[in-house]
C-alpha cells in the first residue's frame, strides 16, 4: 500500500538554498527520500549536476544549465548521483508571498512557467543565457542573508525580474509562442489556468467556455489550433494526471479518488480512466505495486 503523498511546507514566505545545502541536508536525513509535493513555488537553476529529477510521471535527466519550474501540488523528487557535487540555487516561495511582494499570482500565471500540464519541460538555456539568471540569483542569495530594511522588497523585485527573464528565454526559443494573435493567446492562457484551478469541478468544455463568454464550438477551435489539443482532451488529461497522482502517491481507494475529483459515480470515473489509460485502475494500481517490489 502506498504512503500518503507527503507535503513539504515552507518555514517562511520566501526561502533561498543552494544545491549543496540542499543536498548535504538530505544525506544527513535519516527518513527515506520519496517523491512529496510542495505547497509553494520553487524554481530550481542548474548550473552544474548529475542525477535525476521526476516531477510528476515524467523524468529527466539533471543537465548543467537547465531551470526547473515546480508548482504547488505538483509530485516530484530531485535524486544527485552519489559522489558528485551539484552547483545551483533553489528559490522557494509561497502564494502571500507572490501577492504582497512580486508579481502576484495572476501575474506569474501569464508568464506561462508554472501550473500547466505542458510546463514541466525543464528550459535548456546557453551558458550566456544563464549567467544572466546566475547573477540574480547571487544577489537574491545576498539579499537572503541580510536582515536589512526592505528585504522582502528586494528580493520580491529580484524575484520578479528572474521571473521575466526565464519567461522571455521561453519565448525567444518558442517563437510560435510570440506569433500567437493577441486574442487567441488570451484565451488560451486563460483556458490552461482555469483547467489548473478547476479541473476537479468542471468537467466539460462548456464549463470553460461560459467563464470566458464564448460559445463551446469556438474556444475548441481556438485551442486545437494553437495547442494541437482539443479542449475536452486538455481537461481529460489533467484529470487522468491527478488521478494517477493519488494512485500512486495515497492510500486513497478508487472510490474517494473519484470523489475527490468531482465523480460521484465511480463507475463512471472507472470508464474514463480506462478509456484514456488502456487499463482500468486497478490494473494501474496493481502494475505500481510490482514495480515497487524490489
Amino acid at each position: 500500500m502506498h504512503p500518503s503523498i507527503r507535503i513539504a511546507h515552507l518555514e517562511a514566505p520566501f526561502v533561498y538554498r543552494s544545491m549543496a545545502e540542499i543536498e548535504t541536508a538530505r544525506t544527513q536525513h535519516t527518513a527515506p527520500d520519496l517523491p512529496h509535493r510542495h505547497d509553494f513555488f520553487t524554481i530550481i537553476l542548474v548550473k552544474n549536476a548529475l542525477g535525476s529529477h521526476q516531477i510528476d510521471f515524467q523524468t529527466f535527466d539533471l543537465q548543467d544549465n537547465t531551470l526547473y519550474f515546480i508548482a504547488p501540488e505538483q509530485v516530484h523528487h530531485l535524486a544527485v548521483d552519489a559522489g558528485t557535487d551539484p552547483i545551483g540555487h533553489v528559490l522557494m516561495f509561497t502564494r502571500d508571498f507572490l501577492q504582497q511582494y512580486s508579481l502576484g499570482p495572476d501575474g506569474l500565471h501569464g508568464l506561462e512557467l508554472f501550473f500547466n500540464c505542458d510546463e514541466a519541460r525543464p528550459l535548456a538555456l546557453e551558458t550566456e543565457e544563464m549567467a544572466v539568471l546566475l547573477d540574480i540569483s547571487s544577489k537574491i542569495a545576498d539579499e537572503h542573508n541580510t536582515s536589512r530594511v526592505y528585504r522582502w522588497e528586494i528580493l520580491g523585485a529580484f524575484l520578479s525580474l528572474l521571473l521575466l527573464e526565464s519567461s522571455r528565454m521561453k519565448l525567444e526559443k518558442q517563437q510560435h509562442n510570440v506569433q500567437l494573435g493577441h486574442r487567441a493567446s488570451e484565451i488560451v492562457r486563460s483556458f490552461k489556468n482555469a483547467v489548473e484551478q478547476h479541473f476537479q469541478e468542471w468537467h466539460l468544455v462548456v464549463d470553460y467556455a461560459q467563464a470566458q463568454h464564448l460559445s463551446s464550438n469556438y474556444l475548441n477551435e481556438v485551442i486545437k489550433s494553437e495547442t494541437g489539443s482539443s479542449a475536452k482532451d486538455w481537461i481529460q488529461q489533467r484529470l487522468l494526471l491527478e488521478a494517477k497522482r493519488l494512485a500512486q502517491y495515497s492510500d486513497m481507494p478508487a472510490k474517494e479518488i473519484a470523489f475527490a475529483l468531482g465523480y460521484e459515480d465511480v463507475a463512471h470515473f472507472s470508464k474514463f480512466f480506462k478509456n484514456l489509460e488502456g487499463r482500468s485502475f486497478s490494473e494501474f494500481k496493481n502494475g505500481l505495486r510490482k514495480t515497487d517490489k524490489p
